[in-house]
């Protein structure tokens, strides 16, 4: 029997117009399907009311056409899936009812659905809006998209997400390729629900599901990528982080990214923004997409007043369609970002000479000595990929001179991330080398703790009611007590959490602007020290910028110089709010209290918790601080963004 006809892979002239069903390389998993879609012409009688069938495009799961509704005179886009999928009455309940659901978006950024069914030849189909337009991929293809327009199409986004969040529908596969931009510039955003469709179907081949629950490589957040099935709506929110870091530097956030502001210098507000929507974590991150557009808007609003002034002034009539569009004078503020962020760039800075690799780390040349190799590694992995590579050793740091010399560089590319160096602590803890074999007759270290150290006296971590500041907010804090006869001073001290494999840590006080009588404790004197996430600056520097995880954690606190003076021990566990962990300098040990006493002596506790501090790690590494002066310290846990390489005379090219 004769094979019918293929359609063609691409029409003789593409429509301008879109299928909302992302066409190609989305959640479909692409040509993957051994179905052949039919051809056009002959769909009209397949599909009574609807003629002037055209091929788009086609995917793992169906093929996109579009077609004239006879009764409204209109232009639609129809979704047909293969026939057999219309075998398994399992999947086509489900998918009656996801397209019932979809069908009830009805929002001004989202494509609609209008109609679904099965036709007489088996095929099930769903008629959507059909967007004149293009998509968000192929205007970042053309051209650079301006700051303005990318928070613009960012808040629009999240309208879309939040409205169908609330509706119970999770997109999946949020990415430039399903953000559509109609002829008058608004944002559509198309496929939802369809992967979360996908995966109920007997008859999609094992590999496109799996496909469709992980969504695109480079977009899909940890969860998806782990396939894990119970992910929530949070995981739209990471595809967002990934896709807003796109349209304002052209590239994917992949392993250790350059924050926006240092790449293209946007402003570093939105970098806080990007970093929070793609935390590893969903708990971490935003919870709601309304959240993400409140950010932007406040970021918008703490601009320079006078840049601020100069767009009311210059434009103060704000028009209907801009209010609908993205909220009255939001688009002219931008405009202003705009050319502040257009005028930053062409004034003359360093531009950091990088040498970026498919197959290697990216490479900063500080001088014909010194270079930084940019690879998010621990000291002992940074060691082993630098060992075996020609004409660099992991740096040693010889002279006073050369660490000034480092500074300038430093602070001339506005480095401010730690460094691994090439030199450890003996096994013994009775010296250090240089891993380059050079003798160790220069340090620089930041200041060691006192005897008696300072110590973590007390620790709570679901504050409510117990501490309050002016502006009402109840952070999370620990308090540190000196029981020396000397002030302390608290600057460089570290707090690290770890909770599962996830890790968050801080350092007390920076190189400049630190408020120097809150950071000394003075004998017998207790310090209370805020762990909160705040969306703006801190306020002083006896704040740590992440919150406690009140579930199940454990803190490890160090001195400047990078030696554990308390662990927790394990994981604590559920307890009731207001309740803190509290130390005992006798036993070495922890134990619950109903009754915190913040900056005073310790109540009764009422509960152990559990046993002493984990012995120190022996094998410390040092890792240069710069925002503390290039100071150095120890650490092995830690995995950092930059280790500094000494050439060698058999240079590598670097």
């Amino acid at each position: 029997m004769d094979q019918p006809p293929l359609p063609p892979k691409k029409p003789a002239n593409p429509l301008q117009g879109l299928s909302p069903l992302g066409l190609m390389d989305g959640v479909m998993g692409g040509q993957a399907s051994d179905w052949e879609p039919p051809m056009a012409e002959d769909l009209e009688q397949l599909f009574p009311g609807y003629h002037d069938f055209k091929f788009i495009d086609r995917g793992g799961m169906g093929a996109v056409y579009s077609a004239v509704q006879n009764s409204l005179q209109r232009r639609v886009a129809i979704k047909i899936l293969p026939p057999e999928m219309g075998l398994d009455e399992a999947f086509v309940d489900r998918f009656h009812q996801e397209a019932r659901l979809l069908a009830r978006l009805q929002h001004p950024h989202i494509v609609a659905v209008y109609d679904f069914g099965r036709n007489q030849s088996g095929h099930l189909f769903i008629v959507m809006e059909y967007v004149e337009g293009t998509s968000l991929l192929d205007i970042m293809k053309k051209e650079r998209l301006t700051l303005s327009r990318s928070l613009e199409v960012t808040a629009q986004v999240c309208e879309a997400l939040q409205f169908a969040h609330d509706h119970g529908v999770i997109h999946r596969d949020i990415k430039p390729t399903n953000i559509l931009l109609d002829v008058w510039g608004r944002v559509r955003v198309a496929d939802f629900g369809l992967a979360k469709l996908a995966e109920t179907s007997h008859q999609t081949t094992k590999q496109n599901r799996s496909a469709m629950l992980m969504g695109t490589p480079g977009y899909a957040s940890p969860e998806q990528r782990r396939g894990e099935k119970d992910m929530d709506h949070r995981a739209d929110i990471f595809s967002l982080g990934v896709t807003l870091y796109e349209m304002l530097t052209g590239h994917l956030p992949v392993g250790v990214f350059e924050p926006p502001s240092k790449k293209v210098q946007t402003p570093p507000g939105l970098d806080k923004i990007i970093n929070r929507c793609l935390r590893e974590r969903p708990a971490d991150r935003y919870q709601q997409a309304k959240d993400i557009r409140s950010a932007i808007l406040q970021q918008v609003e703490k601009m320079e007043r006078s840049v601020m002034q100069r767009a009311i002034a210059k434009r103060p009539i704000v028009s209907m369609m801009t209010s609908v569009i993205v909220g009255a004078g939001f688009i002219y503020l931008l405009d202003a970002l705009d050319r502040e962020v257009l005028r930053k760039q062409a004034a003359p800075v360093p531009v950091p000479t990088y040498v970026d690799s498919e197959h290697g780390p990216s490479v900063l040349k500080l001088n014909e000595t010194f270079s930084l190799v940019r690879l998010r590694l621990t000291w002992e992995e940074a060691r082993r990929r630098i060992d075996a590579t020609d004409g660099i050793q992991l740096a040693s740091i010889r002279s006073e001179e050369e660490l000034n010399q480092l500074r300038a560089l430093l602070k001339e590319q506005n480095i401010t991330s730690h460094i691994w160096l090439g030199g450890r602590e003996l096994a013994d803890q009775k010296g250090f080398r240089w891993e380059d074999g050079s003798p160790f007759t220069f340090a620089a270290w930041m200041p060691a703790s006192p005897e008696p150290p300072l110590m973590i006296s007390e620790i709570q971590a679901k504050n409510q009611r117990t501490l309050r500041e002016p502006s009402g907010r109840s952070p999370d804090w620990i308090e540190v007590y000196n029981p020396g006869p000397t002030p302390v001073d608290l600057t460089g001290w570290n707090l690290r959490q770890i909770s599962g494999r996830y890790a968050m840590d801080g350092r007390l006080g920076r190189q400049e602007g630190s408020a120097k009588a809150a950071l000394v404790v003075p004998p017998g004197g207790y310090q209370i020290i805020h762990c909160e996430e705040a969306d703006g600056p801190m306020g002083d520097d006896l704040a740590f910028s992440f919150q406690l995880e009140a579930q199940s954690a454990r803190l490890r606190w160090s001195d400047p110089r990078g030696r554990l003076i308390q662990d927790t021990g394990k994981d604590w566990k559920s307890f009731p709010a207001d309740a803190s962990l509290i130390f005992d300098a006798d036993t070495h040990s922890w134990s619950w209290s109903q009754e915190p006493t913040p900056g005073q002596p310790n109540s009764q506790a009422r509960e152990f918790f559990s046993s002493s501090a984990d012995s120190q790690a022996f094998s410390q590494a040092i890792i240069m601080l710069p925002s503390f002066d290039c100071r150095w310290s120890l650490d092995t846990q830690r995995r950092t963004a930059w280790s500094l390489v000494r050439h060698s005379k058999r240079d590598s090219g670097l």
